[in-house]
């Protein structure tokens, strides 16, 4: 009696493949394989061959292109700058975009974008910029660049760069060519030129082959990788591996399928056709006759063959996709009963058991790793709010001690010295209500000796909120940009009003200014931002999309900023916050204070 899992699979399914194989190969080789062989590889051959040449004309003319840049003076002059600040930057920069933008002009359904990095971290770009501050130097497609020492690398489907089309191409969507640029004085590598083609224009041109009804055509590079594929179920099934001369038969899906292919010799990449053989264009009516007749012997044998052994190892593999299904729909603590059965089943059962565990472990890994990185991020945005006015407090101090002699002086710099105090807090991330608008009111004091009566302002505050719970720096960034962008635009100056208000279980605060004032457009573009997380990139508005993801990452999506036109003409930013009060006892400010 045979004892494993394996032993009985192995016979049952040898006696399944040998009955039917050899009653089909007896009766149907001798009709089939003369009768349609040569005809298809002549016909798929020759549309393969139109592929590869049409792609390799793509690859030669962005290889021309990137050859053409690698020599230009001009690149070569911008590579060779060391920083931001030498003498001809822009020049070289505008020249080079000039060219770039050149090139993606008259190619625009094949270049996706170019950009040109030096070894010194600068880049330029029409189309593509860099994710994160991280040096691009240390993306895998710089280093493999360098390392061909100023040879073409092809590079399909690039993962993992620090780098990003502005039209948002996936990675799934392009084919990288990079290139080291040498110095021809020196022959030092100056940087690495990279042109992202669009696999539009080769999903354009394969799509619109066919072979047979539901025949495909797919491309893979020299290490069997998909360059590019159409949307198939059977594509990914192919084994290229198998691919050792020009014609083969995989059965995928028990479906027998011909493959052809071409290699090309600019690229190495596979041209591969997949089709039905019964798709065949070739009218083979009495074929098809005897092959109707032996696939219908074929299958009749098989299911009485198969009907004998298939409930022999169907049982214990359906109660383990129970409890797998069970596991799919959440139940983590499923586990597979490994003692009733013998063999390999125990194995199966034993390792889907050791799964649920590591699951189970991985579930809790992840949750605080991911509760470390939300504490990290609000930590890390708020590092980068940094007191852009420093400077013009610094000059007022300098022409008020030239001008007076006393005590304007002592005030403006005890308002500074609160300023940092309460912006540094002890390291603390969260503060009350009554410190965040001190550090405001700390701010206007000295904005108001700055701007004298062009600036006004009022702070009203719900005794009951003085110590509530608030992250810190939130308001301040509020008030400079309706000071910078509102009131000082304005030839008569302005007013701030500050209120902070109790709203069922919320604080909702609210900085009204009487400055110049917003469209109701740009109020509903800014809102539309603020509630997109990616506006912390944005290089405009910096500080309020920064206060408003603070507040969301913190309190969550509910609350943040909101902008509304206000009747006296200018803007009013309302900021929504929950209700968090605090145990200890802190000495509330003044109610209302105007200046």
């Amino acid at each position: 009696m045979l004892k494993t899992f394996q032993a009985q699979l192995f016979l049952n399914t040898a006696m399944l493949v040998i009955t039917v194989l050899l009653f089909t190969i007896a009766a149907g080789n001798f009709f089939y394989s003369k009768a349609i062989h040569k005809q298809t590889i002549v016909h798929t051959t020759q549309l393969l061959n139109q592929v590869q040449t049409i792609l390799d004309n793509y690859i030669y003319s962005l290889e021309q292109i990137i050859t053409y840049l690698s020599e230009n003076e001009i690149i070569i002059s911008y590579l060779r700058l060391c920083n931001f600040y030498e003498k001809g930057r822009i020049d070289y920069e505008t020249e080079a975009r000039v060219q770039m933008f050149t090139y993606v002009k008259n190619n625009p359904g094949l270049i996706g974008g170019i950009l040109i990095a030096n070894k010194n971290d600068m880049y330029i770009s029409n189309e593509i910029y860099r994710i994160s501050r991280n040096s691009l130097k240390e993306d895998t497609w710089y280093k493999q660049a360098v390392a061909g020492n100023g040879k073409n690398i092809l590079q399909p489907k690039p993962i993992g760069r620090n780098i990003r089309n502005y039209r948002n191409y996936s990675t799934g969507d392009i084919v990288s060519i990079t290139r080291a640029v040498k110095d021809p004085k020196t022959d030092e590598i100056l940087g690495v030129i990279c042109i992202d083609m669009s696999l539009k224009a080769v999903e354009k041109l394969i799509n619109g082959i066919t072979l047979g009804k539901a025949g495909y055509i797919f491309v893979v590079d020299q290490n069997a990788d998909i360059v590019y594929a159409p949307i198939n179920e059977t594509v990914y099934r192919v084994n290229t591996d198998m691919l050792k001369k020009n014609a083969g038969i995989q059965y995928i899906n028990n479906t027998r399928y011909r493959i052809l292919y071409t290699e090309s010799s600019l690229t190495s990449w596979k041209i591969i056709g997949v089709f039905k053989n019964e798709e065949l264009p070739v009218p083979l009516i009495t074929l098809y006759k005897y092959l109707a007749i032996i696939t219908l012997v074929s299958v009749s044998m098989a299911l009485i063959v198969s009907f004998g052994f298939s409930y022999s190892f169907t049982n214990p593999i359906s109660k383990l996709r129970k409890s797998m299904n069970m596991a799919e729909q959440g139940d983590l603590n499923v586990r597979f009963n490994v003692q009733e059965y013998y063999g390999e089943i125990i194995q199966l059962g034993t390792s889907f058991n050791s799964m649920m565990d590591k699951i189970r472990g991985l579930i809790d890994l992840v949750y605080i790793e991911q509760k470390q990185k939300r504490k990290a991020e609000i930590q890390s945005l708020q590092a980068q709010i940094k007191p852009h006015f420093l400077y013009n407090t610094l000059d007022t101090i300098r022409w008020m001690a030239e001008a007076h002699n006393a005590p304007d002086i002592s005030k403006l710099v005890t308002a500074l010295t609160k300023l940092f105090r309460i912006s540094l807090s002890k390291g603390k991330d969260i503060i009350t209500l009554e410190e965040e608008l001190e550090h405001v009111r700390s701010y206007l004091y000295i904005q108001k000796e700055r701007y004298e009566e062009k600036l006004n302002y009022t702070i009203y505050c719900n005794p009951a909120l003085h110590t509530c719970e608030i992250t810190k720096l939130v308001l301040q960034p509020l008030v400079e940009n309706a000071i910078y962008h509102g009131i000082k635009q304005k030839k008569e100056g302005g007013t701030i009003d500050i209120r902070a208000e109790k709203s069922g279980q919320s604080i909702r605060i609210s900085i009204a200014d009487t400055g110049i004032g917003m469209t109701k457009k740009e109020c509903d573009r800014i809102n539309a931002a603020l509630l997109d997380y990616e506006a912390r990139e944005y290089t405009q508005g910096y500080g309020l999309f920064n206060v408003n993801n603070r507040i969301r990452l913190t309190y969550g999506k509910a609350y943040g900023l909101h902008y509304i036109k206000n009747k006296k003409g200018g803007i009013t930013v309302r900021v929504h916050l929950p209700l968090k009060p605090q145990t200890e006892n802190v000495q509330s400010p003044k109610e209302e204070e105007s200046c």
